[in-house]
């Protein structure tokens, strides 16, 4: 029975025993390094493509990663020109197999790149890739006989639907409605909207009767809600909203700070955001409203809601 070994991101082993190595992978990749002459081999799985792209441990980006494990097969009595490589995973996946890190849709395919750019250069030969895709992966390298058993995890439909709606948001701009009482406050939340290769202002409304309306008209992606405004607050229009035609949703005001009670309700009503309009300072210029206000609402508009209540 070979020695069960579980890879998780940033870790390695290579095995001169009978051993069963295995991981799971979503954007992440695995190189397999196997010697058949002697039946030895191993596995690295890595997160980056390179260290340049985020502040990690040197086993969680491919360049190192797979320069490291070359150096622990060479070690343990396996010249690299007697090596056979795999080079598995890279997918562009949603949810839980994901790695977060900003607007790193392409990371999977760099960390492929990085894997087979090293390999190439050790002159080691790839004898198998399984890369790319939308699915995750499963794999199992047995060792004793060099078989790399790969599994493809399927995606939810939550899953599936938050990829395509991400991948319809590449393609254009998502739609913002703002929807506050203050015309002033509007003006310079659609100024600091506009420029913005991401975002683009659908429309504007003084209260939820006319931003009902607009939504008939301007089918927005994003909505920009206040709380405390005439006719209907926030808050119910927000119910309305989420019971009936769910549109993500951040809220911009200065009654939902964090810890409150109105913020614990407006999460619950469904709200994917909140902002706390104090922390804009849009009276005093637009830089810091563009860099707290843009990065939530680009997010809203790749976040899929569902009806609530």
């Amino acid at each position: 029975m070979p020695n069960p070994v579980f890879l998780l991101p940033g870790e390695m082993h290579f095995a001169k025993d009978g051993s069963k190595i295995s991981t799971l992978l979503g954007s992440c990749v695995a190189v397999v390094l196997y010697h058949p002459g002697k039946r030895w081999g191993g596995m690295n799985h890595f997160m980056l493509p390179n260290a340049q792209v985020g502040s990690l441990s040197p086993g969680k980006c491919g360049d190192q990663a797979t320069t490291m494990l070359i150096k622990l097969a060479t070690i343990s009595g396996c010249p690299p020109a007697e090596l056979q490589a795999m080079v598995i995973g890279g997918g562009k996946v949603t949810g839980h197999l994901s790695m977060s890190a900003g607007n790193m849709a392409e990371v999977g395919d760099r960390n492929v790149e990085a894997a087979r750019a090293v390999l190439k250069a050790a002159g080691i030969r790839v004898v198998r890739t399984d890369v790319g895709g939308i699915q995750g992966r499963k794999l199992a390298l047995d060792t004793g006989t060099g078989d790399l058993q790969v599994q493809v995890i399927p995606q939810s439909a939550g899953s599936q639907a938050a990829a395509a709606k991400t991948a319809e948001m590449r393609a254009r701009k998502a739609k913002v409605l703002i929807v506050d009482d203050s015309a002033t406050v509007r003006g310079l939340i659609r100024q600091a909207i506009a420029g913005s290769p991401d975002l683009e202002v659908c429309g504007e409304a003084e209260d939820p009767y006319a931003a009902r309306e607009l939504m008939l008209q301007g089918d927005p992606d994003v909505i920009c809600l206040d709380i405390i405004m005439p006719k209907l607050d926030g808050l119910s229009f927000l119910k309305r909203l989420m019971a009936y035609k769910p549109v993500p949703t951040v809220i911009v005001s200065t009654i939902a700070k964090q810890g409150s009670d109105m913020h614990k309700k407006v999460m619950e009503a469904g709200a994917v955001g909140v902002i706390d309009k104090e922390d804009l300072k849009i009276y005093q210029g637009l830089e810091v409203c563009r860099q707290k206000l843009l990065p939530i609402l680009k997010k809203a508009a790749t976040t899929v809601v569902t009806k609530v209540g």
